[in-house]
């Protein structure tokens, strides 16, 4: 029984090191480049600028992990094609704010135009 675990964890790790190798097995892309993404919450911050989802001003001088602190948050999410690197893609938020909005879009949604129904006396 431990001879057929062992064969099959060697054979699952060399699988996990061969994608890994490959390219298959992708990271979270916030984190593919550190410097970059230091660089850009470094300016980000230097704007000084109020929460783009609630409007509210933010308190820069909070420690990370404060639901008032201040965050990168990407206008389109990475998850919807986002990138986390553009300048353009990115602005201040709070922590609680940017965790509230999740990754869904900040845009208003038009109203629903109301389709009339159509009945028929025929069935």
């Amino acid at each position: 029984m431990r001879t057929a675990w062992t064969a099959r964890s060697s054979s699952a790790s060399v699988t996990r090191g061969a994608r890994r190798l490959s390219g298959a097995e992708v990271g979270n892309p916030r984190y593919s480049n550190g410097a970059a993404r230091r660089k850009l919450r470094a300016w980000l911050r230097s704007q000084g600028r109020p929460c783009h989802i609630c409007g509210q001003p933010i308190d820069y001088s909070l420690p990370a992990g404060d639901p008032l602190s201040f965050e990168v948050d990407e206008i389109v999410p990475v998850s919807k094609g986002g990138s986390p690197l553009d300048r353009s893609n990115v602005d201040a938020a709070h922590r609680i704010c940017n965790q509230r909005r999740g990754n869904r879009d900040l845009g208003l949604k038009a109203p629903a135009i109301p389709v009339p129904v159509m009945t028929s006396r025929r069935w």
